[in-house]
């Protein structure tokens, strides 16, 4: 329960819910004289959206009968987000925003049941402070009310159509001292964009560069102290994007080198181009830097599976989508009788490493790095129809083999030769 007046270095604080005792008049008195004043237009959401949505709770704090703070908050599964919290200007330091975070936010946690509340905070390296506050002296004020930050960074979504996203942001967590679900973050940034912006945002990089900084977390996140937030990488989209797509980097260069020791080549060269764009150098096509520097690493090496054709020469030198099932795309359309008891991937990688170099090429072309057939079929030296039968044909002769695999025809566990 939220009492209803509270000592301050201000003095007596009257609060009022309005979450449970609405007063539109009051809202508005308190959006045009503390938290207009204290946002910026492109980080504060219109007086309707916090008026009329039942999802957003709102509470002011009064002195002699004047709104001197305002919290408001928005309730998502398992998270409360403390959208804003802003004292009168004039006013700050003297309590009122203490006041607040201590007697309504817990009150309201309990209410949504929340597991954790979050909260946005601007990054000191990429706000300066200015008119609308200190974004040091705000980490500081977070601290001190026992918020943690997440070691993750964050851009705000579009609060408005019209204006562009908030990017340079922490989330801050409380309480700051305990472990946060991974898989409870990344539901609360896909809820609160989708919210914002609609469902297309999940074709947008930054927001796709976003979750991937999260899912690449340990499943529990520790938060740190504000103090330390230079420890907190800022969102390179190319790089997290690049860093996602690693496994199926990985799952490629399986099908295509000679044996085992080619994983450390590709660990040693992703991390040089990763390092690249950390130094602040711009590749226009990062995803193709890694490949291409693979393929050479591997050639020197004499660990690249080359097709004796010269046509091939210069082959892959493409990126690929970076399926979540990179052997399975071509029979989700073309099921193979054994769709229903589908083999394991080391199954499927093995029938792939069975088939000529040509073949093999195309196939891993077409349904692994998921090259379009036109742009694919001059890679391998052929029209796009000769393409497409040579992709057909290795699609065939695996799952013929998978199917002898299957049938018990192979010999100590292993597929038969070709």
């Amino acid at each position: 329960m939220i009492p209803p007046t509270v000592d301050a270095a201000l003095g007596r604080i009257h609060l009022r819910d309005l979450s449970t005792d609405p007063d539109p008049a009051l809202l508005r008195r308190a959006y045009q004289e503390v938290l207009e004043p204290s946002f910026p237009s492109d980080q504060l959401v219109s007086f309707d959206s916090i008026a009329t949505c039942d999802a957003t709770w709102a509470a002011v704090a009064l002195h002699d009968g004047s709104p001197v703070g305002v919290i408001v908050t928005d309730t998502f599964e398992r998270v409360l987000l403390l959208s804003y919290l802003a004292v009168r200007p004039g006013l700050r330091g003297s309590g009122v925003g203490a006041v607040l975070l201590d007697h309504v936010l817990p009150a309201w946690r309990r209410r949504a049941e929340a597991e954790v509340v979050l909260a946005e905070v601007e990054d000191p390296r990429a706000h300066a402070a200015g008119d609308f506050g200190d974004p040091a002296a705000r980490l500081r004020f977070y601290q001190r009310a026992g918020f943690g930050l997440l070691p993750v960074p964050f851009v705000q979504p579009r609060v408005r159509d019209d204006e562009p996203r908030e990017r340079g942001m922490f989330l801050a967590a409380r309480p700051g001292d305990a472990a946060v679900p991974q898989d409870l973050v990344r539901s609360f940034v896909v809820d609160y964009y989708e919210d914002a912006e609609g469902p297309d945002v999940h074709d947008d990089p930054e927001f796709a560069a976003l979750l991937a900084a999260v899912e690449r977390q340990p499943a529990a996140f520790t938060p740190l102290p504000p103090d330390r937030y230079a420890e907190i990488p800022t969102l390179d989209v190319a790089t997290e994007l690049l860093r996602r797509d690693y496994p199926a980097t990985a799952a490629a260069l399986d099908l295509f080198a000679t044996d085992d020791r080619a994983g450390a080549v590709l660990d040693a060269v992703w991390a040089r181009v990763l390092a690249r764009l950390a130094a602040g150098e711009r590749l226009p096509r990062p995803r193709v830097a890694v490949l291409t520097a693979l393929l050479d690493a591997l050639s020197d090496d004499g660990l690249l599976f080359v097709s004796a054709d010269p046509a091939d020469e210069g082959v892959l030198q493409w990126w690929f989508a970076g399926e979540d099932d990179p052997w399975a795309g071509w029979w989700r359309t073309d099921p193979p009788e054994w769709t229903d008891d589908m083999p394991l991937t080391h199954l499927v990688a093995q029938a792939v490493r069975r088939l000529p170099p040509l073949p093999r090429v195309a196939l891993v072309l077409a349904d692994v790095l998921g090259v379009a057939p036109a742009e694919a079929a001059p890679l391998v030296g052929r029209d796009e129809q000769e393409y497409q039968e040579l992709v057909g044909a290795a699609r065939a002769e695996v799952v013929a083999l998978i199917d002898k695999r299957l049938d018990g025809e192979e010999q100590d566990g292993r597929l038969p030769a070709l």
